[in-house]
């Protein structure tokens, strides 16, 4: 197969679906041959990122993740997908493993904000205590002039019990809990747009009605980037 892409998902399974779901959905196609081309790595087996971010001790999910690369290295993909927030962790070491580009998807959430929320000055972050621990998305949303505005305790235990116990563990979303996580950051925390940092959030925003506040959604803002980027492929 030529001009394709690798993504490298499993971390979790539905959120995965839910990526390759919109990138199908927003192709522009007319007979089959027109869809994309790509690989979907399902490494369901990855070790947890946030329970390693928390606990070196625990098993390291870099080890499958650097085997997945260079495994998909040999069969030379034009790029690779992540699709995880909180293993962005290592993205350096990552994409150490391998000359193939790997799309950065915190860096291109947060140049979405100026698009989706021309005047946002506080952005407001969801996403696993992992990410949250290790400060994965502040140098990018400082960077870009923004305040980051972190979620409560309170939020925090909200959005991983959305996150892992219905979405990961019950293999469902609930969206009462959704808008709400969001409508909290918005009304109750005072940010002007929320990132969506963590792809088990994003299964949550396709999975129910739209939230009616601006967020800044990681995977379907990666999902738009991988489809400009194979798109240009066929163009070549």
């Amino acid at each position: 197969m030529q001009q394709f892409f690798t993504i490298l998902g499993g971390m979790g399974t539905l959120a995965t679906e839910s990526y390759v779901r919109l990138l199908d959905k927003r192709t522009p196609i007319h007979c089959d041959q027109d869809y994309l081309n790509y690989l979907v790595v399902n490494h369901a087996t990855v070790p947890d990122r946030t329970t390693w971010i928390l606990d070196h001790s625990q098993p390291d999910p870099n080890e499958a993740l650097i085997e997945d690369i260079k495994q998909q290295s040999l069969l030379n993909p034009a790029f690779f997908v992540l699709i995880c927030n909180t293993a962005h962790y290592s993205f350096d070491k990552l994409q150490a493993a391998t000359e193939i580009p790997i799309l950065n998807m915190l860096q291109e959430t947060v140049n979405e904000i100026k698009k989706i929320k021309p005047d946002a000055k506080r952005v407001g972050l969801l996403a696993t205590k992992g990410t949250l621990a290790a400060n994965l998305y502040d140098p990018y949303i400082e960077k870009a002039g923004y305040e980051l505005i972190k979620p409560t305790p309170e939020i925090a235990d909200m959005t991983e019990d959305l996150i892992y116990h219905d979405i990961k563990e019950a293999g469902h979303s609930d969206g009462k809990k959704y808008h709400e996580l969001v409508r909290k950051m918005i009304e109750e925390q005072g940010v002007d747009v929320v990132v969506l940092g963590c792809t088990e959030l994003s299964f949550a925003e396709e999975m129910d009605p739209e939230t009616k506040y601006p967020v800044a959604d990681s995977q379907s803002i990666i999902v738009d980037r991988s489809l400009e980027r194979a798109l240009k492929l066929r163009q070549k």
